[in-house]
């Protein structure tokens, strides 16, 4: 009987002392993995964030680009428009161009007549559809852009601590609850590279205009629009070297202040020659245009106005002579000069918004951006038979494993890192940056992230924190 008793007592305290670490460990390794989840979840949402931003940044390039084929549009069809009209009235007569630069010319010249002297209805069309694309910029992509990297540490958080609370007690315990408290749990952040990497630059930058500058190289149509024609034989025999020359010059340019502007002219450079000043070049202006869309409408200082249409009652050689243009040159001159003085009083002038800036990575050593916890949860809270919890056993047999005092932890790390997923053409290196959605989400070593605590802040107990502070990234 004194056997029996003793042998029961012995299974009793075996079974109590069994049960209660099968307890611990079970809570412990659900917490371990409710920790792996919610930072590869906090790190997962760091990276498509990051992506996020790839995207707002290749979207507001490729308005851009939009945005320039517009304004170059514009200027073809005010160059249509103005020799249209040159071609109307015969200066210079189209028979004249085709007897010095082929047929094919004077039919090009002729051509532009077809579609009227008129570009009021067109050029109101294209402005219409650039504004549209400038005000997508500022009123979608800017404004998400800059809410994205307000919110981001904000929303990393809720979604750290809303995977955590889902979690723990997943496998099997009888844990429930809807909030860190009522489960016991608490963490802090032992490590936290997030603070200062997302940056919004400016649209001045280096980066950005070089990155604009490679997504406009691809289109021909925004491509400098420069060609010379020269008639075959000699016209005077003052310069037997000089030949009359049909000048078609044009571009397009987005400068780092943000300003668009297109120009186009073509101008018939007939050789002329007195006794003055001996063989000279008189332009006859056959097309001209200039596009230009800044933020103000305000008109620049203009000394193109006094600029004459015609010629007939002066010199023409003398009016240049006159003027204080120093890039005037009728002698051995490459440009058109007098058709860029007629677009230029003609001007179109369009109105944008402020130029909207972009979001990069700030430079780092790195590419890796960790976020590593430490969470512990409360012995109260756990399911051991220790005298404080759920399940509890008074008197002597009580044989607690953790003080009511005491709490079960568990270390865990994750980070955002950059990797493209394939090699590059020129088999050069990528920098990491956020114009390639390349971002990915990886477990790591909590152990390393632990000896190299964060120095950005202090830790961070999240159960004092109230739910509605938001961090922002300066």
């Amino acid at each position: 009987m004194v056997l029996g008793l003793v042998l029961g007592t012995v299974a009793l305290i075996a079974w109590v002392m069994s049960y209660s670490i099968g307890q611990l460990v079970h809570d412990k390794l659900s917490l371990i993995r409710a920790a792996d989840a919610a930072v590869l979840s906090a790190a997962m949402m760091q990276a498509r964030a990051f992506n996020a931003h790839a995207y707002l940044n290749r979207a507001q390039l490729a308005h851009q680009v939009a945005m320039a084929h517009l304004v170059t549009l514009a200027s073809h069809e005010r160059f249509r428009a103005t020799q249209a009209k040159q071609a109307t009235i015969q200066n210079p007569p189209a028979f004249l161009i085709g007897m010095f630069f082929g047929p094919a010319y004077a039919a090009a010249y002729l051509s532009a007549r077809m579609g009227g002297v008129d570009d009021s209805l067109a050029l109101s069309r294209l402005e219409l559809s650039f504004r549209k694309h400038d005000a997508l910029i500022h009123d979608v992509i800017d404004r998400v852009r800059r809410q994205l990297i307000r919110d981001l540490p904000h929303t990393r958080n809720h979604i750290f601590e809303r995977v955590l609370i889902q979690n723990v007690g997943a496998s099997g315990s009888a844990m429930r609850g809807s909030t860190l408290r009522q489960l016991g749990l608490s963490y802090q952040v032992v490590q936290d590279d997030l603070i200062g990497r997302v940056q919004y630059l400016s649209h001045q930058t280096p980066v950005w205009q070089s990155a604009l500058s490679n997504v406009m190289k691809p289109y021909g149509f925004l491509h400098s629009r420069n060609h010379t024609k020269r008639n075959q034989w000699a016209i005077n025999i003052r310069c037997p070297h000089k030949r009359h020359e049909l000048r078609r010059r044009g571009q397009t340019s987005l400068s780092a202040g943000g300003v668009y502007e297109s120009s186009d002219s073509l101008s018939f450079h007939a050789i002329r020659s007195n006794k003055a000043i001996g063989c000279y070049q008189r332009e006859y202006p056959m097309g001209w245009a200039i596009v230009s869309a800044k933020r103000t409408q305000m008109a620049e200082l203009d000394t193109h106005q006094n600029s004459p249409m015609n010629f007939s009652r002066q010199s023409f050689w003398k009016w240049v002579r006159d003027q204080s243009n120093p890039g005037w040159d009728i002698f051995n001159g490459s440009d058109n000069q007098l058709a860029k003085h007629w677009a230029s009083t003609s001007r179109v002038r369009w109105m944008t918004k402020k130029v909207a800036g972009y979001a990069d990575i700030a430079s780092r050593p790195d590419v890796r951006i960790p976020f590593g916890v430490t969470i512990h949860q409360s012995a109260q809270s756990l399911g051991t038979l220790n005298a404080q919890s759920k399940v509890k056993v008074e008197g002597r047999f009580n044989f607690a494993l953790l003080d009511k005092n005491d709490s079960i932890r568990a270390h865990s790390a994750a980070e955002s890192y950059f990797e493209r997923p394939g090699s590059r053409s020129d088999r050069q290196h990528e920098i990491p940056s956020l114009f390639h959605p390349y971002w990915h989400a990886r477990l790591i070593n909590a152990s390393a992230v632990a000896k190299h605590p964060m120095t950005t802040q202090p830790f961070i107990d999240k159960t004092l924190r109230s739910s509605h502070e938001i961090d922002s990234i300066q």
